[in-house]
């Protein structure tokens, strides 16, 4: 077993509450629940970060990609360009990346 540190949180009688049922219906103890649950938080703060923003996501992709078809046919290729460096810088450094390969899928 891997050795274990022995610290205290501060909870709220209602919160500790929920947290008990939730921990009952998953057949844990309350103290793992929590920490399962932190360490899952941590390790998924990269967005996106829930299904919602995910769903959200693909629909934005879905909607940019009839556009840009639209612009193409309408011969507005210089403004799918310009469209296309103005997400580039504006984009935060670390979705940047992610920002150019969904927005180059949509063209």
């Amino acid at each position: 077993m891997a050795q274990t540190a022995e610290k205290n949180i501060r909870v709220t009688p209602e919160q500790w509450k929920r947290i008990e049922k939730e921990a009952e219906r998953r057949e844990k103890s309350p103290n793992r629940l929590v920490v399962e649950l932190a360490m899952e938080a941590l390790e998924r703060r990269e967005w996106p970060r829930t299904e919602a923003e995910i769903h959200l996501l693909r629909s934005a992709m879905f909607a940019a990609q009839a556009i840009v078809r639209d612009m193409e046919r309408a011969g507005w290729e210089e403004a799918i360009a310009k469209i296309s460096r103005n997400i580039s810088e504006g984009a935060p450094e670390k979705s940047r990346k992610s920002e150019r390969v969904w927005f180059a899928g949509a063209i």
